[in-house]
């Protein structure tokens, strides 16, 4: 089968959650269907051709195209105008883009497209193709839980995005052959019978447990792109309402924040006190996971599955988190994963973790079974193609 994918980043197994997703799901269909890739990328930068390079190994044919700043604006001033059209989306409108799909229909003629998040399905005309949707998580959700944080302006302009998102991503689901995203919660939150929930995968020969390096002391751990507004959340509830107690009981603990994009108001925490350390982004998660005593996803919005969560857990790291950031996780609470959402026992849980290597290894353990027996890229995949109806 001939597939044409559509994606507004180009996929690769180290980067952001939609572009993890989409690069298993591509290294799958790759196996045994022909794969051409139009994505937003530049060949200029060291990251993109790299992640071009890992796609072409698996004989996928990858277009890049040149986001261009002054054509998004463009379009971004004319959604002000369009109650239909999200800014999400408008950033990622090309003329340029559309063409290049336009043209590799007609040379290509593809059974079947790919599209990766909604953000990017405006530059796909209407046809008789079959389009698989890769939600990924449900965007009008994420905004609904940010609007519920903001204030003031902010506030504002979250529930303009939030009403534009959540009825742009339910047509996109309605026009689509099947859509998916990776939590029950997301799929209940669209509301359409044809977006089906398929849980994230973690690459378990990467995320695996090895203490080869020494544990540096009681290390607390956060990971993400902290760029992303709910994990900057996270980290600011975290330090301001649970780090200060746990930091006086346990002078000598640090804190770890490892991910791309730090946001200046997280740089700030790691200037204003040398035990938070804000390393942005690492070679490898992996490592800073092997050597933390505990992996925290205090989450306080977002959307989707984390991540972080999974991969803390595959390393055999005893994971804390919140309600919310548990989310579809199926993990049992106390026994996988400690889970608390006050801060009070946020910080009771962390402690624990840290007083006990007993504990601290059981949970550990226990989730890395979990992760091994529930979130194997392989069998996650054989449900996606399944149900598309792919070979």
């Amino acid at each position: 089968m001939k597939i044409l994918a559509i994606s507004s980043r180009i996929p690769s197994s180290g980067k952001k959650g939609d572009q993890v997703v989409s690069f298993f799901r591509l290294m799958h269909l790759a196996r045994s269907n022909t794969v051409v890739l139009v994505c937003f990328g530049d060949i200029t930068k060291a990251e993109d051709r790299e992640a071009k390079q890992a796609l072409e190994a698996l004989g996928i044919v990858v277009h890049f195209v040149l986001w261009k700043p002054f054509v998004a604006l463009a379009h971004l001033l004319k959604a002000i105008f369009n109650p239909l059209m999200p800014f999400q989306c408008a950033l990622f409108q090309s003329g340029e883009f559309k063409r290049t799909v336009n043209t590799l229909r007609i040379g290509f003629k593809p059974d079947a497209l790919y599209c990766v998040m909604v953000r990017v399905f405006p530059n796909i005309a209407q046809n008789k193709s079959r389009v698989f949707v890769d939600m990924v998580d449900s965007m009008g959700l994420n905004f609904s839980r940010r609007l519920s944080m903001a204030k003031g302006l902010k506030r504002w302009l979250l529930d303009l995005e939030c009403r534009r998102v959540c009825r742009f991503e339910r047509n996109v689901a309605l026009q689509a052959t099947q859509s998916f995203v990776v939590s029950k919660i997301d799929q209940k939150s669209i509301g359409i019978d044809k977006v089906h929930a398929i849980p994230l995968g973690i690459d378990m020969q990467q995320f695996n447990k090895n203490r080869g390096n020494p544990k540096l002391g009681p290390v607390i751990a956060f990971t993400g792109n902290m760029g992303y507004q709910p994990n900057i959340d996270a980290v600011q509830w975290f330090i301001q309402n649970c780090w200060p107690q746990i930091k006086s009981l346990i002078p000598e603990v640090q804190l770890i924040i490892a991910g791309s994009n730090p946001h200046p108001s997280v740089l700030a925490f790691g200037k204003h006190e040398s035990a938070i350390k804000v390393t942005g982004r690492v070679p490898s998660v992996a490592a800073i996971l092997n050597t933390a005593s505990v992996a925290i996803a205090p989450m306080q919005s977002g959307s989707g599955m984390q991540f972080k969560i999974l991969e803390a857990m595959a390393c055999a790291t005893p994971t804390v988190t919140t309600s919310l950031g548990l989310g579809d996780i199926s993990a049992t609470p106390g026994k996988d994963i400690m889970v608390a959402d006050s801060s009070p026992d946020f910080i009771q849980a962390v402690l624990s973790l840290l007083a006990s290597t007993q504990l601290s290894a059981a949970i550990g353990d226990s989730g890395m079974e979990y992760v091994r027996n529930h979130h194997s890229w392989e069998a996650i995949n054989e449900q996606f193609v399944e149900i598309c109806g792919i070979s």
